[in-house]
């Protein structure tokens, strides 16, 4: 099915971000050039920098990674399973070849309805992969693939360079923060709007370096979450990035982060509001219920818990501060205003998007 495919594309799922089952799919990427794209819970299972590496899809709203699914006459699926992103949003026509390799057999859906199954070792089957297709010709088209890859490049770098007052941009913020973070960093995204904000812009090196709940996921995550890994890696920084809310919901952990002394940076975007909740009734109902709250001043309640505090108010100092956020002994909290208006103008953008782009 491999060799007689055209333009094949990768769908890697959870069960991609384990060790050797990265290291032998990039050595099958290497071989045959098939791009990859991953869900939320799949970042790092191949570089960022990679050619073949074609980014993020699960937003609900078909974007410009979707184009490579949408084009492809073979989907193999690895490590996936359909919580991660639900096959009627990238098969919708039913149409879709698909192989599925991973630990289970998968659940058959109206739209999932592989032709092939592998089950078992995800990484042993790669490798016996890997060990065919050094023996075998490919005859594909990746032309679509290089102009994917370019044009979401493109839509990650748009507002690198933002130099606004008050409220930031999301791309931005996350630009900046990929550069603070090295290849091994880690990065925990608790739940809210800024999760789809991260899932889309912040790309990844290595598995395991952005921690992304979905599914049946609960907000909170993402400061205990941090303190653990701290534990585990000491010698990395540790990054955790909450909305507000869900910042809150978690709050007293704080203590905990402070007892151990643990060595982390917690971002907060401020927008004084449940901004996923928001923004999902906004695009369905074009509304939305009452979901605004006050907040307290995070740079006095960071020194309460006896933390490090900063607040940011213009795009051109995030950088620094963040930097300087990780040079400090202790947990750091770091908070500023996020320009969520941004969510509007990207549902705009997706629901206009026709492949090909």
């Amino acid at each position: 099915m491999i060799i007689n495919a055209k333009r094949p594309v990768i769908l890697a799922g959870n069960g991609c971000v384990r060790k050797r089952t990265s290291k032998e799919l990039r050595t099958f990427c290497d071989s045959t050039g098939i791009g990859v794209v991953n869900t939320f819970m799949g970042k790092g299972c191949v570089d960022m920098d990679a050619d073949y590496a074609l980014f993020t899809v699960g937003l609900g709203a078909k974007d410009i990674v979707n184009c490579a699914i949408d084009e492809a006459d073979l989907v193999i699926s690895i490590g996936f399973d359909m919580v991660e992103y639900h096959p009627r949003t990238w098969n919708n026509e039913k149409n879709k070849t698909i192989i599925h390799i991973d630990f289970v057999p998968t659940e058959i859906d109206e739209y999932y309805h592989p032709e092939t199954e592998i089950i078992g070792d995800i990484a042993g089957a790669l490798e016996k992969l890997n060990d065919l297709a050094k023996n075998d010709s490919f005859d594909f088209n990746f032309d679509r693939q290089k102009t994917i890859r370019k044009a979401m490049q493109d839509e990650l770098a748009k507002h690198k360079d933002d130099d606004t007052k008050g409220n930031i941009r999301p791309q931005k913020v996350l630009w900046d923060t990929r550069e603070v973070m090295g290849k091994k960093d880690i990065v925990l995204s608790d739940v809210g709007a800024h999760k789809m904000w991260i899932a889309r812009h912040y790309q990844c090196h290595e598995p395991n370096t952005c921690l992304i709940p979905n599914g049946f996921c609960s907000m909170g995550f993402a400061l205990p979450g941090a303190i653990a890994a701290s534990l585990v890696y000491p010698d990395r920084k540790i990054l955790a990035i909450c909305g507000d809310g869900g910042f809150l919901m978690n709050v007293q952990e704080m203590e905990t982060a402070k007892r151990l002394n643990s060595n982390i940076v917690v971002m907060v975007w401020v927008d004084q509001a449940y901004g996923l909740i928001a923004w999902k009734q906004e695009n369905e109902f074009k509304r939305h219920t009452p979901l605004s709250f006050e907040n307290p001043d995070f740079v006095q309640l960071a020194k309460s818990f006896g933390w490090h505090g900063h607040y940011v108010e213009n795009a051109k100092d995030f950088k620094g501060t963040l930097e300087n956020a990780f040079a400090e002994k202790g947990p750091s909290l770091v908070a500023l205003s996020i320009d969520y208006n941004e969510n509007k103008v990207l549902s705009k953008q997706l629901s206009e998007l026709t492949c090909p782009i």
